[in-house]
């Protein structure tokens, strides 16, 4: 895969920040990919808004960036490439 590809519109908040996250790193999805421990297919489901992280998962991501798997049930607060205000962070 490789690639992630962005829907028009961020399904939720954590597949916002989960992409942000991915497009932080040097190797973007297989990066991620091997930090989790998942395939790369399901990063890019979350990011869809398919699927949201298992508790493995949500507690590797919370451990790796801070953040919650809740938020995969949080509209989205912005656009894919807004800023996090320091506010909403944690």
């Amino acid at each position: 895969m490789g690639k992630l590809y962005l829907p028009a519109k961020a399904s939720s908040e954590g597949a916002r920040r989960l992409a942000q996250w991915i497009m932080s790193l040097d190797g973007g999805m297989a990066e991620a990919a091997i930090a989790l421990d998942v395939p790369e297919g399901w990063l890019q489901r979350m990011v869809e808004g398919d699927m949201v992280p298992g508790l493995k998962t949500g507690t590797d991501l919370f451990r790796l960036m801070g953040m919650k798997a809740r938020q995969f049930h949080v509209p989205a607060r912005g656009g894919w490439f807004d800023r996090v205000p320091s506010a909403v962070a944690a």
